[in-house]
């Protein structure tokens, strides 16, 4: 199910990310394949549906600048992985506005700098079926000034953070709902209501 589009290759659909149409995100199930280079993302709120950006080569040979920003519409589980986002420094490097229902973000293989967050997910723990994660992240590096801003159960595993692995944005979301499990985080300790089961982890002070 969906397309594949490519950016920034010799035989691309698209030269630039400035050049991708709004539906390609929206149109459920299309992937976005990322060429090697520096490339910068607009500032768009994209409504992403069950969407997968992967960067082709690996995070060290794709680079975006600029954060990827998901709007209200924005639904479904979406992936990004295999890039450097060198986000916007006052947002979150990825972005999930509040959306109108369940929005999964997947975050694996990345690394993460210049934002005030790594991954904020404002997707409320009522629209978050069967304690599904709304949010992961594996294999991450993060300088960012804090690590997650997540309102539902978070998963987070042999990723690096710098600042308190999680802050929900929300801080009044029922704390048996932030279910967060841990493993290999660098962070300070956890921040807000949330309950986390740290498996282990290591912090470098």
């Amino acid at each position: 199910m969906g397309t594949t589009y490519s950016v920034g290759g010799p035989f691309s659909n698209f030269a630039t990310p400035a050049d991708i149409p709004a539906t390609v995100f929206s149109q459920e199930g299309n992937t976005l394949e990322i060429y090697p280079g520096t490339h910068t993302w607009p500032s768009t709120d994209f409504d992403m549906n069950n969407t997968t950006i992967v960067g082709i080569g690996g995070k060290n040979a794709c680079i975006l600048t600029g954060s990827i920003n998901l709007g209200a519409s924005a639904t479904g589980d979406n992936y990004v992985s295999g890039l450097t986002i060198n986000g916007t420094a006052a947002v979150p490097a990825i972005d999930v506005k509040t959306p109108e229902t369940r929005c999964g973000i997947h975050v694996s293989d990345c690394i993460l700098t210049t934002s005030s967050l790594a991954v904020r997910n404002h997707t409320p723990t009522s629209k978050v079926a069967n304690g599904a994660p709304a949010t992961t992240v594996r294999n991450i590096w993060s300088s960012c000034t804090a690590g997650l801003a997540a309102n539902s159960n978070v998963t987070a595993i042999s990723s690096t953070m710098a600042g308190a692995w999680n802050q929900p944005p929300v801080n009044t979301q029922a704390a048996a709902g932030l279910v967060g499990t841990a493993d290999l985080v660098y962070a300070a300790a956890n921040a807000g209501n949330m309950t986390e089961v740290v498996t282990s982890r290591t912090i470098v002070s």
